[in-house]
């Protein structure tokens, strides 16, 4: 159970990174010869999508263990790894809002698994 957990969180870090990767890749679009594929064919962006079918693996095989409610309740502390990343790497601005989000979804997660 506890290597299960692990692949969880583990799958949420991970996910964020993916995420992030993928909105750095976005920014590439149109810049090399103009084409459309560009934000869809850039480094970034290709590791992003390796991450993420990583990510799915990851997370079937800690579902033969982790209950789904108890998989998704964690998961949904991606939307808090994303905005960390954001913050941090991209710096991009956290106002008030992010922050009441936040506090709800890390009280659901803690209330939904208590």
């Amino acid at each position: 159970m506890i290597f299960s957990l692990s692949l969880v969180f583990s799958a949420v870090l991970l996910s964020g990174i993916s995420q992030v990767l993928m909105k750095i890749g976005s920014a590439h679009q149109g810049k090399r010869n103009g084409s459309i594929l560009a934000a869809y064919l850039n480094l970034p962006t290709l590791f992003a999508y390796g991450l993420l079918l990583f990510v799915t693996g990851i997370s079937v095989i800690a579902l033969k263990e982790i209950p789904l409610k108890t998989f998704y309740a964690i998961s949904s502390l991606g939307f808090v790894v994303v905005m960390g990343f954001s913050w941090g790497l991209l710096r991009e601005k956290i106002n008030r809002n992010m922050i009441i989000a936040i506090v709800l979804i890390s009280s659901g997660v803690i209330f939904f698994n208590v």
